[in-house]
């Protein structure tokens, strides 16, 4: 898979003779984006489209998910051997079925009092009505989704006809049928817009999910609920599906319409020929790109039965500055906004459940610090991987005996609790996270305010009262993870919350020992050294600050070396960089001289994120992409990081110095 052009890129390449399938053209590149990703190019949004429908059609089984974006098409494989047969699928890929081009159609009533309606008016050289008219008699396509679950970017086709306004066709030559849409984003953006707002920046519309902050002009609201995690498929508008705006007063409340299927006589117009082959590679891209998340979906969707209730087994009384429920994710969600989330430390987590005999990847605690306590409620068996601290059990029975763990000595070991027990992690005196595995896998958490679940004799935790019932206590699309930029996922845990698992039945038997695995990466990798050098410092009467300690995290080049120019990835690589205090699940962020940016490249098109990314910002000052990363960016990534790199830096505290060195078989 090379990295030069493979194809003019474009969209509808005929057929080789009569009843042979339609051919898409081939990308104009494909990028390696990690160890099973590609990132594909297209000359446009109806390329990225045409692509992404014919190849959920087609659903390949070893495909784990597919993000289309504005000129992109990430394609993520199953494993690294993906990467190559998935490039080859894109250069011979048959376009969608005629019969699959049905595609929801939504209409969504807008109040249009929008507090830049005006502003953007003058941008667009026309009246607020004309604004108006304009933006209700355009039909709009979403393009793709991200910044967060369930916000769609949207782009205009070609417009109903509609009263002409006679500014709309002025000295600078902008057509009657409707303006280019293309309007800055606000100079300052706001510290918080609210759920259902309309707005438009970088000839985009988009609507705004839920609160937050945001930086595009709003135009209107609606009362149409975008993002429900309730519903099926939990996005309202997918990637491929149309929407067209009514404009209602403000005493009318706003509401979205049911989808319904379009037809061909629903989007007739006279147009060029050329406008009715793109017109039909749209209409045929909808409907296969709509059907995100259920085609893809369906492998994953069979395994992701809810578990069993489960029964009591830890309660929380110290939850330390963060403690959440995490698994392996959700993948496979990243065209609606939903990132993989999962554990950081995906090693651990295995380690962990191997431990007790779980199935690989069962729900567990992340904990981030500590302390950490945890009182048993049953008879329990856990365990705790990842960083390297003091782990102390003390026995309810006086006659039992304590159990103290010097930092390193406690990792990957079944810890066996009695009711009543209480087990303190420690703060790590190397790493940051620990995740900790329970027998039989969590299953749920019953929040402090439900006093039921607290046996009779045990003292519950007071002050908690007020701790109310969370809505997201249960699977979200077949996973207990808690994302932290989205907040989807049970909420992070607080004293008194009580964690329930699930059956023995069917595990394996508690091991002697965990053998160490290729997943873990290499023998002298950031839990082997933090074990070792926690134990050091620990002879030495020592805590505080981490150890000099310098991590090599392994990468791999693409897929915007090209465009950043090699002086960026030799810097990046020559350089020790220093992990930053504001580091979190989202982006670890780096500390460390600049990388020589070349004018023009700090930005480009939106395009769909992985963990791992190494993003370029115009700082110089790379991030690089947890779990919780936003699924789509418009900063350049140079390189991805490897799972086994990722797992290096879930563990890396503020002030801890990093390197990254070429992983086996990157490209330079």
């Amino acid at each position: 898979m090379g990295r030069d052009s493979v194809g003019s890129g474009s969209v509808g390449s005929g057929s080789d003779g009569a009843g042979a399938p339609e051919l898409l053209g081939p990308p104009s590149a494909v990028h390696q984006a990690g160890e099973v990703s590609i990132l594909a190019e297209y000359p446009d949004t109806g390329a990225v489209l045409a692509a992404a429908a014919a190849l959920r059609a087609l659903a390949p089984s070893h495909l784990v998910d597919l993000v289309p974006a504005e000129r992109t098409l990430l394609l993520v494989g199953a494993a690294p051997r993906d990467r190559h047969e998935l490039a080859d699928l894109l250069s011979t890929l048959p376009a969608a079925a005629e019969e699959q081009a049905d595609a929801a159609e939504h209409t969504l009533a807008v109040v249009y009092d929008g507090a830049d309606l005006a502003e953007v008016a003058d941008l667009l050289s026309m009246s607020t009505d004309a604004l108006i008219a304009a933006h209700t008699g355009a039909l709009w396509t979403v393009a793709f989704g991200g910044f967060a679950p369930g916000f769609p970017y949207l782009v205009a086709e070609e417009p109903r006809t509609a009263e002409p306004v006679a500014e709309e066709s002025g000295a600078d030559g902008r057509p009657a049928g409707g303006p280019p849409w293309d309007v800055p984003r606000r100079g300052e953006p706001r510290t918080s817009v609210p759920a259902g707002a309309v707005g438009l920046a970088a000839r985009y519309c988009g609507i705004y999910p839920r609160p937050s902050p945001g930086g595009w002009q709003l135009i209107g609201r609606t009362d149409a609920e975008l993002f429900d995690p309730e519903r099926t498929p939990p996005a309202l508008l997918l990637p491929g599906s149309r929407v067209r705006f009514v404009a209602r007063r403000p005493s009318v409340r706003a509401a979205a319409t049911a989808p319904t299927p379009t037809t061909s006589s629903t989007t007739s117009t006279s147009s060029t020929s050329s406008t009715t082959t793109r017109a039909s590679v749209l209409a045929r891209a909808r409907s296969g790109v709509a059907a995100a998340p259920r085609r893809l979906g369906r492998r994953r969707d069979a395994a992701a039965t809810l578990p069993p209730p489960g029964d009591p087994a830890l309660e929380v009384l110290s939850p330390g500055p963060q403690l959440l429920l995490q698994d392996a994710g959700r993948p496979g969600h990243g065209a609606i906004g939903v990132s993989p989330s999962g554990a950081f430390d995906r090693g651990a987590l295995a380690r962990a459940d191997a431990a007790v005999g779980n199935r690989t990847h069962a729900t567990a605690l992340e904990a981030l610090l500590g302390p950490v306590r945890l009182r048993a409620l049953a008879p329990t068996v856990l365990a705790v991987a990842g960083g390297a601290g003091e782990i102390t059990v003390r026995r309810a029975d006086p006659e039992g005996t304590a159990l103290e763990l010097d930092a390193g000595q406690g990792l990957d070991r079944a810890i066996a609790l009695d009711p009543g027990d209480v087990l303190t992690l420690g703060v790590p005196l190397q790493g940051l996270r620990r995740l900790v595995a329970v027998r039989g896998g969590i299953c749920g958490v019953k929040r402090a305010s439900d006093a039921a679940v607290h046996p009779a004799g045990t003292d519950h935790a007071a002050g908690t009262a007020d701790h109310e019932q969370q809505t997201s206590d249960s699977l979200f699309l077949g996973s207990l993870s808690h994302d932290t930029l989205s907040g989807l996922g049970p909420a992070p845990l607080r004293t008194g919350d009580v964690l329930t698992v699930g059956r023995e039945q069917g595990l394996d038997a508690v091991p002697d020992a965990v053998p160490r695995t290729d997943e873990d990466g290499p023998v002298d990798d950031a839990a082997d050294a933090a074990a070792d050098d926690a134990t050091t410092r620990a002879d030495d009467g020592g805590a505080g600050s981490p150890s000099r300690h310098l991590l090599e995290i392994p990468m791999h080049t693409g897929p915007r070396d090209d465009l950043l120019g090699r002086g960026v990835l030799d810097a990046l690589l020559r350089a020790e960089w220093t992990v930053r205090s504001d580091s979190d699940r989202v982006g670890v962020r780096l500390d460390g001289p600049p990388l020589p940016v070349p004018e023009g490249t700090g930005s480009l098109p939106s395009e769909a994120m992985v963990p791992g990314a190494i993003q370029v910002p115009p700082s110089g000052l790379p991030v690089v992409f947890g779990p919780d990363h936003p699924t789509t960016g418009g900063y350049p990534v140079v390189a991805v990081v490897t799972r086994a790199g990722l797992d290096r830096l879930a563990q890396a505290a503020p002030g801890t110095s990093v390197r990254f060195t070429p992983a086996a078989g990157s490209a330079r």
